[in-house]
């Protein structure tokens, strides 16, 4: 990412929106033996001479203990935790997705922001990056490496994968380490 410059009214104010269902798995195929350490994009983001707000947006099972463990150690990370139950089909399949809800917060909070920061691989929301564009945003991708929808990358104007940041992919440690 480029250095931030200051706008007419101030700061250069950055939203980070992450789509936590679609990284996390992707990330489960491309590397399975490591988890994901959110501190390290809160790190990484915030270098870059912006005020940043971080949303992530995850859909829980309520019975799930470590899942409200995971949401309470975000949130005490600074992140804004958007959350709504999973939903259990009739075949017993799970439905687990938060599109929606993630781009009407984007498109409400972008009159207040200078950059959008899309962490996500998932092509449903180039229609989103292309609205942004056209108010004046600035948007970035941070994206899966092999499963980030080329269109997804083609529409913003940055993207970074998620190996480039820091310490985001941790190994986990093996019963035998």
């Amino acid at each position: 990412m480029t250095d931030t410059v200051l706008t007419k009214a101030g700061i250069w104010r950055r939203g980070v929106f992450i789509d936590a269902q679609n990284i996390y798995m992707c990330t489960k195929v491309t590397h399975p033996n490591h988890y994901m350490n959110y501190q390290a994009l809160v790190d990484f983001l915030s270098k870059r001479n912006a005020v940043s707000t971080f949303t992530v947006f995850y859909c829980i099972d309520p019975a799930n203990e470590s899942q409200a463990r995971f949401v309470m150690a975000l949130a005490l990370m600074g992140y804004r935790v958007v959350t709504k139950p999973i939903k259990r089909l009739p075949d017993g399949s799970i439905k687990a997705n938060m599109d929606m809800e993630m781009a009407l917060e984007i498109l409400d909070q972008a009159p207040f922001l200078d950059e959008i920061v899309i962490v996500s691989g998932d092509g449903d929301f180039v229609s989103l990056i292309n609205r942004l564009a056209r108010m004046g945003k600035r948007v970035v991708v941070i994206g899966p490496d092999q499963f980030c929808a080329p269109e997804l990358i083609q529409a913003c104007h940055e993207f970074i994968s998620l190996s480039q940041i820091p310490g985001f992919l941790e190994p986990r440690k093996g019963e035998g380490d």
